[in-house]
């Protein structure tokens, strides 16, 4: 079960290569910056370099061909302008999907936005990230129609809690609340070691039910 984590230097990410290290799962850390990969390798962490900005759609797929299964949890920041977030975020995210295609990888994971669909590009949340919104609502719209098996995360809003491995699970929830990234990566961790998680779509709170219990019982509706 070879995976690639896309995006393992972020705040999720770092959760979830953690995670897999921990319960000797084959992955590789995918990062952006050469001294990312001296650290990794450092702490006995399979890493690649790999920039879903400057990689064109065949480098990546070539990058991509020894792996089963794609986590793309890549963001282009808060403090950078809509032209960065159109750039990584729907650009970077549709290369990463066309490449896996490409490369026949099995399954595909994107963390999204807490609400992609297009009627909540002017919510009271989504306005206020409207740029980031539109990247996630299109680059999810382009995987859902890519073919790939896939399976979509949309976190609440995002702290850096410790992860008490308990979540609430929904396709849609009436009110955005907190989730923390420990938390998101355990559901990451989840959908990635066992097979029936996928092909899922799910938004994802801090809650009351085990996380693994959570994601296996959750069916879209």
């Amino acid at each position: 079960m070879s995976i690639l984590v896309i995006g393992a230097n972020g705040g999720v990410g770092q959760h979830l290569v953690q995670q897999l290290k921990e319960n000797s799962v084959d992955f590789t850390a995918g990062v952006r910056k050469e001294e990312q990969i001296a650290d990794l390798q450092n702490k006995d962490v399979k890493a690649t370099l790999i920039d879903v900005e400057k990689n064109s759609i065949e480098e990546l797929a070539n990058q991509m061909k020894d792996f089963e299964q794609v986590v793309f949890s890549v963001g282009s920041g808060g403090s950078t302008g809509a032209d960065q977030t159109i750039i990584v975020d729907l650009d970077g995210a549709v290369k990463a999907v066309e490449a896996s295609k490409q490369a026949g990888v099995d399954h595909f994971v994107m963390v999204s936005t807490w609400d992609s669909r297009r009627e909540a590009f002017d919510t009271s949340e989504a306005a206020k990230i409207k740029p980031y919104s539109i990247a996630k609502h299109f680059a999810d719209v382009h995987l859902r129609n890519s073919g790939l098996t896939h399976t979509i995360v949309h976190p609440g809003m995002l702290t850096d809690e410790a992860g008490s491995g308990k979540i609430d699970v929904d396709l849609y929830f009436d009110e955005i609340k907190d989730v923390s990234r420990e938390n998101i990566a355990s559901v990451l961790f989840e959908i990635v070691t066992n097979e029936e998680n996928r092909g899922k779509e799910l938004q994802i709170l801090d809650g009351s039910t085990d996380v693994g219990e959570a994601v296996k019982n959750f069916k879209n509706k």
